[in-house]
């Protein structure tokens, strides 16, 4: 198979220059490593002739390997379908001086690939059976303490712009952001009616829910439409102002110039996730930017809202993984003893007459979806005896096969013998003696390849058996479970409920988490 090479390319924060928000050289540029390389394969006359594929990863950081291009390579890697990996220098490739060695030692020589540092005058094919070297060890273990360095020196510029009041997240709905001063938020004059309205109606009596109702008749974009942003799990409907959103507006304190800033942060450089800050830790300067409400329409707009009981953090079992069919958003959950779900789409667009169907009791839904789990598991069952009597039957014949062919293939040599005597004691022709050869010799070639072929065959049986042998195990172990163990576990086997209407409902399976929880 000829092999193929990855060229990948990145440039992040980590390489711009913090005065010209610039790149700093033309060294760092994603075309200038691109150029790099191609010269580098262009002068190797081995690497010149393979085809190439490029990953790019454009503003994203080292430290984190979760990079779009970087794990699409990786899959690809994994499949076979790329040998050799080239990048500009070790740090291009990460940052993170322990993975990037596991790399560099374990995963791409168990792969067989061969990877190739331009600037580091690394490559793995003259290391083979040795670590990377101590030079390239310092080189990124340098990489990774660089990274850490400047991330300290980052958030140190960001306390000081967050303690002068400065905007440095998201750009709040209302506002925008002056070009020439990316740290200094005015009113925006196309949104900004659209919060003061919502100040305005919510103080004249309004409740939450109704605003949200006329914002969505009047076609009004939500601040992810205004914005051009889309979720990733968001339907193709249009999305629709909520009631939720209409309150995370009126609880917003900048909306009356104050500026609050420092009320989550990362704890760790690789963190995935930010942490709340204690509110005595909060960044708080008022009047850093102008005023859309003033602070008595802003206590006013708070207090003719309706109280509402604390939060209660939601536990897994809370979560129900419930979907309205029509809009594809999650079903909203009634509080009390009698517990409901419904889709709330109506409450704020009442042009959707199919969602307003959809109301389920909890009771009731748990009772669908414990038979249908019953019913899954005994079709289950049946389709695994099944399968395995299948599975069987195709190793007997394939058994039977490579004995009929290897006993073929072991005669063959009686019978270069028995021709050669026959030759020698003159019963057949030179002529004869040398096409049963030819024959013999091209029935040998086909006996070889067919017994491979059957071989493959044999082993993915063999790999099919196994799979087989614990799916019964485990449909076995599941079907014995009594109903109160089904229901524990039902929700953890259910990847999504659609909800038709009150009468319909279509269940989406994920028995792969049912049989590890079994």
């Amino acid at each position: 198979m000829k092999k193929c090479i990855a060229v990948y390319l990145r440039l992040s924060l980590e390489d711009v220059d913090k005065r010209t928000n610039q790149a700093k050289d033309e060294s760092n540029s994603i075309a200038a490593q691109r150029q790099l390389i191609q010269r580098h394969i262009t002068l190797n006359p081995y690497l010149s002739g393979l085809p190439q594929m490029e990953f790019c990863d454009d503003g994203f950081s080292g430290t984190n390997f979760q990079r779009p291009d970087f794990q699409r390579m990786i899959d690809l890697i994994r499949d076979g379908k790329i040998q050799i990996v080239i990048v500009k220098d070790l740090s291009r490739f990460g940052r993170d001086y322990l993975e990037v060695g596991d790399y560099l030692e374990h995963i791409f020589p168990f792969l067989g690939v061969r990877m190739i540092s331009i600037n580091d005058h690394y490559d793995s094919e003259q290391n083979l059976g040795n670590t990377a070297g101590m030079d390239v060890a310092f080189r990124n273990l340098i990489y990774d303490y660089y990274s850490k360095d400047l991330s300290k020196k980052v958030k140190t510029a960001m306390r000081v712009k967050q303690r002068d009041g400065g905007y440095v997240s998201c750009c709040l709905y209302g506002y925008r952001v002056l070009p020439q001063e990316k740290h200094k938020m005015v009113i925006d004059p196309e949104t900004a009616p659209i919060v003061r309205r919502v100040f305005e109606e919510i103080i004249a009596g309004k409740s939450s829910s109704q605003v949200a109702r006329e914002l969505n008749a009047e076609g009004v974009p939500t601040p992810l439409e205004y914005k051009g942003v889309r979720r990733k799990n968001q339907s193709d409907k249009k999305p629709l102002w909520t009631h939720q959103r209409i309150l995370e507006m009126l609880r917003n304190i900048k909306y009356t110039g104050c500026m609050v800033n420092h009320t989550r942060e990362s704890r760790k450089i690789r963190d995935k996730a930010q942490y709340r800050v204690p509110k005595e830790e909060w960044i708080i300067h008022e009047n850093a930017h102008e005023a859309i409400v003033s602070m008595e329409e802003f206590e006013a707009a708070k207090d003719a809202l309706r109280k509402v009981r604390p939060y209660k953090k939601k536990t897994e079992r809370d979560v129900y993984p419930f979907y309205c069919a029509h809009c594809g958003r999650k079903l909203q959950k009634t509080f009390g003893n009698d517990v409901h779900f419904y889709c709330a789409t109506p409450y704020w667009n009442e042009e959707e007459h199919s969602c307003k169907e959809v109301r389920w009791d909890k009771t009731r839904i748990e009772e669908v979806v414990l038979e249908a789990l019953k019913v899954q598991i005994a079709m289950m069952t049946v389709q695994s005896r099944g399968k395995s009597k299948a599975v069987q039957s195709k190793g007997t014949m394939l058994r039977q096969k490579l004995k009929i062919l290897t006993g073929e293939l072991k005669s063959g040599d009686s019978q270069k013998v028995q021709s050669y005597l026959d030759y020698r004691e003159g019963r057949i022709t030179r002529e004869d003696f040398i096409a049963l050869r030819a024959q013999r010799e091209q029935r040998v070639k086909e006996l070889q390849e067919e017994i491979a072929r059957t071989e493959a065959e044999y082993q993915e049986y063999l790999d099919t058996e196994e799979q087989v042998k614990k799916e019964r195990a485990i449909t076995r172990k599941t079907g014995s479970l009594d109903e109160e163990s089904l229901r524990e576990i039902m929700f953890d086997a259910v990847e999504r409920v659609n909800f038709v209407d009150g009468q319909n409902i279509e269940i989406v399976w994920k028995f792969d988490d049912l049989f590890r929880t079994a």
